[in-house]
C-alpha cells in the first residue's frame, strides 16, 4: 500500500509539472480599452520577441496570439490625438492580461 502512494504522489507531481510547461507556451492575449472610445483607430502590442495587432471597437480591444514577454501597448487616435503608449506590460503564457484604460493623449 505504501509503494502504491508513492507512485501515486510521483506520478501527481508529475502531471503538475507537464501543465506547468505546458501552459508557458500557450498564446495570451492582452485586453483594454481606448478613451475616448471613439477616437481609437489602432492598438498594437510590441516587445523585443513579438508583436501583435487588435481592432477596435466601441473603445475595447483584444490583442491575441502573444508569446510571454514585456510589452508596450500602442494606441493611435484620430486628430487631435496623438499615439499614446502603456509601457512594461507582462504578459504570462495562457493567459488574459487586462491593462485597463489607454487615454489617448492630445
Amino acid at each position: 500500500m505504501e509503494k502504491r502512494q508513492w507512485v501515486l504522489t510521483g506520478t501527481f507531481l508529475l502531471v503538475i509539472v507537464f501543465f506547468a510547461f505546458v501552459r508557458q507556451d500557450l498564446p495570451s492575449i492582452i485586453k483594454g480599452r481606448v478613451v475616448p472610445y471613439n477616437a481609437a483607430l489602432h492598438v498594437w502590442a510590441v516587445s523585443d520577441k513579438d508583436t501583435g495587432s487588435g481592432v477596435v471597437q466601441n473603445g475595447a480591444f483584444e490583442i491575441k496570439n502573444l508569446k510571454p514577454g514585456k510589452y508596450r501597448v500602442i494606441a493611435e487616435g484620430l486628430r487631435p490625438y496623438k499615439v499614446t503608449t502603456k509601457p512594461d506590460i507582462n504578459v504570462s503564457g495562457g493567459t488574459v492580461v487586462d491593462i485597463g484604460d489607454i487615454i489617448l493623449d492630445q
